[in-house]
């Protein structure tokens, strides 16, 4: 049985952000750390926080690499939601590497392109450039996918891929199959809603709307079975919220199109509250959220994680940090012919609390009082 919650080592650790099968950013920034990848030798213990996969050139070859130095004993990883995806034989944009170049829709997997990033221009679908798997490269990833963590920690820090929520932590069983949990929670919360009726009429909501699947035809009302489906379906799965947050319903007025879909419930802000009802709680490291190094929103993205100053910490006890520089949005930038990123792949170094990152010189103090932050 896998162990859902293992121990951090003692000493410094070096903390990785979502990589998205973006092979060379990952090697760029280990050999900044001065990880010896021919001798699978680091200098600190490593800990990477999900979401090694997905929309980047080389899927397989940066698990392939991560799993070689978690079998040289010298990193530890916590699954994110896009493995979860992938445990689950769920097809998502972006996961056609594992299944064969097939996107959700059965169709060859693409993503909306603008050419020359013009945004006002109508998208045009695109393949995204990924190496597929092979069938014996797709069951050693599986395999490695079902014996990660969810949380990895110690007295004074926690990794999770998205939210340290207490309930979700409490319900976690100390070892288990994530699939099998997932699904049970799902079968609990499904059994509810329907008893209730939700689910009889959250089907007749979205069919009176075309499925929520036009752009141009928002529900001109606020679909209340929907959001409340939503809503219960994620807070109810401790897998789902670990992996991907909680979620709440936003007024009709915020109703947002993301994902191909039109949608009544936002991913929380947890952050903003991390540590006022217990200043003793660990810091806690994540990914997940798509924060940008530099000034505005990632675009196309509704729930940026948005602090100020931008690269530092969250929460009234400033304990909470995301560790997710969007990186996995190269594919679009690549694509519309950008010579640089806005996103890079980062690594917190704790304690310390400085970032390193795999295209830039410069080491960035996160924390108010080490010195100048660089941005």
């Amino acid at each position: 049985m896998t162990r859902l919650r293992v121990d951090l080592p003692e000493g410094p650790l070096d903390i990785i952000g979502d990589i998205h099968g973006e092979i060379d950013a990952l090697r760029a920034l280990l050999a900044r750390l001065g990880v010896d990848l021919a001798r699978r030798r680091a200098p600190r213990h490593l800990v990477f926080v999900g979401d090694l996969v997905d929309r980047g050139p080389d899927s397989v070859a940066v698990v392939q690499l991560v799993a070689d130095l978690v079998e040289a004993g010298q990193a530890t990883v916590v699954m994110g939601n896009h493995e979860l995806n992938l445990l689950q034989g769920e097809r998502k944009e972006g996961n056609g590497w594992l299944w064969d170049g097939l996107g959700p829709d059965g169709g060859p997997d693409h993503f909306p392109f603008r050419p020359g990033g013009d945004r006002s221009q109508p998208a045009v679908p695109r393949p995204f450039d990924s190496r597929q798997a092979s069938a014996a490269e797709r069951d050693a990833l599986l395999a490695f996918f079902r014996g990660l963590p969810l949380v990895a920690e110690r007295p004074d820090l926690r990794v999770v891929h998205a939210a340290p929520d207490a309930a979700a932590l409490a319900a976690l069983p100390e070892t288990g199959d994530v699939v099998q949990i997932a699904a049970e929670h799902d079968r609990r919360t499904h059994a509810r809603l329907q008893a209730t009726g939700v689910l009889a009429q959250a089907a007749a909501e979205r069919a009176a709307w075309g499925m929520l699947r036009d752009p141009n035809r928002p529900p001109s009302t606020l679909l209340e079975a929907v959001a409340t489906q939503a809503e219960a379906e994620q807070a109810g799965n401790p897998i789902n919220v670990l992996t991907s947050g909680l979620e709440r319903r936003v007024p009709f007025s915020r109703m947002f199109w993301a994902g191909g879909k039109w949608r009544f419930v936002a991913r929380d802000p947890w952050w903003e509250r991390y540590g006022a009802a217990d200043p003793a709680a660990p810091a806690v490291v994540v990914g997940h959220y798509w924060r940008r190094r530099g000034a505005g929103p990632v675009p196309d993205k509704a729930d940026v994680w948005w602090v100020d100053p931008r690269l530092g910490w969250a929460g009234p006890t400033q304990r909470a940090y995301c560790v997710d520089f969007s990186v996995g949005r190269r594919f679009v930038e690549r694509a519309e012919g950008a010579r640089s990123f806005a996103g890079g792949l980062g690594a917190l170094r704790w304690p310390e609390a400085t970032l390193v990152f795999d295209d830039r010189d410069d080491v960035i103090h996160t924390r108010a009082g080490q010195g100048p932050a660089v941005v």
